[in-house]
């Protein structure tokens, strides 16, 4: 565990909202009564179809208290300058912890940002101002493309909502990279721009939706094998709204939106030597919600409305701690 005093303290950063919602916080701000917490936090990943592996390098986390300085911590690898992750491997309840138990300031907090490892040669990314290349990249099959972000300079890839820290206590976050809709291929060649596309949930709070799709609705000669005994199907997904009932759409806006997505993958079940059409979508608070599948999802454009046809779709309820089985068709 890392104490306090081994944290860098940020003076003046600016602060860029991203409209995004996360767990309500307290009464008073970090650092205010002098006491601390400890503070565990993990990434995982709604997926993409296209992509190989979206492999991000971090180095550092930063944490703004709703007053005071910010905390910088550094996530790298023991003897290396980054930690880094690919995050298809992270899908479903898969995830990857980026700092265990540290020691922070007690209270409440505006907002978090993920650093990533800049690439030193700026000038052969040619962009509008304020945009950021990193060293990290998107895999295809046989090249890769750099990943920029956005306004880079002012925000990185920052989640502004709040969350609190109890004094004394733990808190274990999780924060779930939605790259279905945070990776855009770029008109430039060679690049893929990372949107701040982050959702942020308390581990104590969360479960999961899991569940097959029945063969006979799945269209043939899509999947393609990606190990032994896992092969994706590309364009087949489940999207996940909260609510029952909901009209499934992709309207990509804060109210309309799906929570999360969940790649169908066809996996060899080696207990009954069966094959499988299976989903798990990861991280959901507690609640109701519509899951939807569609055979389109490769047709989902990550920064406008995309006229997807979901065939199916089903009510679901998750409680924390437990998975909910939600199968195609529903019966």
């Amino acid at each position: 565990m890392h104490k306090i005093g081994n944290l860098t303290r940020l003076v003046g950063l600016g602060i860029a909202s991203a409209g995004l919602v996360a767990c309500g916080g307290g009464s008073s701000g970090a650092g205010d009564s002098g006491g601390t917490g400890q503070m565990s936090l993990a990434v995982t990943d709604a997926p993409v179809d296209s992509a190989l592996g979206v492999v991000v390098r971090f180095t550092h986390v930063e944490l703004k208290p709703e007053d005071g300085e910010s905390i910088l911590i550094d996530v790298s690898e023991e003897g290396e300058p980054v930690r880094e992750i690919d995050l298809l491997t992270l899908q479903g309840e898969a995830f990857e912890t980026l700092f265990e138990n540290e020691e922070v300031p007690a209270g409440d907090y505006a907002w978090l940002r993920f650093h990533l490892e800049e690439n030193d040669d700026q000038a052969s990314f040619p962009g509008s101002q304020g945009d950021i290349a990193t060293t990290s990249y998107i895999q295809f099959d046989g090249y890769s493309d750099n990943l920029i972000i956005p306004g880079g300079n002012q925000a990185g890839l920052q989640l502004s909502s709040g969350f609190s820290v109890p004094e004394d206590g733990q808190v274990s976050f999780t924060v779930d990279f939605d790259l279905r809709k945070a990776i855009k291929e770029d008109s430039r060649d060679g690049f893929h721009r990372m949107r701040r596309s982050l959702r942020l949930v308390d581990n104590s709070s969360v479960g999961s939706i899991t569940g097959t799709v029945d063969p006979t609705i799945v269209p043939g000669d899509r999947c393609e094998e990606r190990e032994e005994g896992l092969r994706a199907c590309p364009g087949v997904a489940v999207y996940v709204y909260e609510d029952h009932d909901r009209e499934p759409r992709d309207l990509r806006d804060d109210e309309d939106d799906a929570v999360t997505t969940a790649n169908v993958y066809y996996r060899h079940v080696e207990a009954t030597g069966d094959w499988e059409y299976r989903y798990t979508a990861g991280f959901l608070e507690a609640g109701d919600y519509t899951v939807a599948l569609t055979f389109e999802a490769g047709e989902d454009d990550p920064e406008e409305a995309t006229p997807i046809e979901f065939v199916d779709q089903a009510n679901a309820e998750v409680e924390a701690g437990e998975t909910t089985e939600v199968n195609f068709p529903d019966s």
